[in-house]
């Protein structure tokens, strides 16, 4: 009972740490091209009031854009937890699975910007036809840029989750092996 009560703590600071998530990737967004955001998401999330700063309704849009990832990645990452045998063991390994999630999660989406800055070093606009890429924009190719970097998070999102079950694994493994070796531990806390 005590595991499934850590999966639900979990999932809860999954959706709270997702949505954090999306605020810092959208503030970097933001720098690369705020017209990602004056142009296009401002607009989808219907944030348009003028009166409120830009850099608040890029963390307002991060957040709202992001939350939900952690139910799956909640939920996918947490059922991974029981491979640990007591409810404090799986709490550890969730939290610290949660930050292997943050840094690859994060790494891809900005390896997916660079890869955008490569892609359009001779822009062509035409080639982002599927694309929604509003006309007149100051900076196309940063629009375009950012397009990638939150593709790529995304997708990075979702690529984390077989890592962290391989995380669960390894971690597993080394607190056994650990355990193991200890012979002051008492038998219940060997694992």
């Amino acid at each position: 009972m005590r595991r499934l009560i850590a999966l639900v703590a979990f999932m809860i600071v999954t959706m709270l740490a997702a949505g954090a998530f999306g605020i810092l990737h959208d503030q970097i967004s933001y720098t690369v091209s705020n017209e990602y955001f004056t142009r296009f998401k401002f607009p989808q999330f219907q944030l348009l009031d003028a009166g409120i700063p830009e850099r608040i309704r890029v963390a307002e849009v991060g957040f709202l854009a992001s939350w939900w990832m952690g139910i799956p990645l909640g939920l996918l990452t947490g059922i991974a937890g029981f491979v640990h045998p007591t409810a404090r063991q799986m709490r550890k390994a969730l939290l610290l699975s949660l930050a292997v999630i943050s840094v690859f999660t994060l790494t891809f989406a900005l390896v997916g910007l660079a890869y955008g800055f490569i892609r359009t070093t001779h822009l062509n606009l035409s080639e982002y036809a599927g694309w929604f890429v509003p006309q007149g924009l100051e900076r196309p190719r940063n629009f375009i840029c950012v397009g990638y970097m939150h593709n790529s998070a995304y997708l990075g999102g979702l690529i984390a989750i077989p890592i962290a079950w391989w995380f669960h694994f390894i971690y597993r493994q080394s607190a056994r092996a650990i355990a193991s070796r200890d012979p002051c531990l008492p038998a219940s806390a060997r694992i």
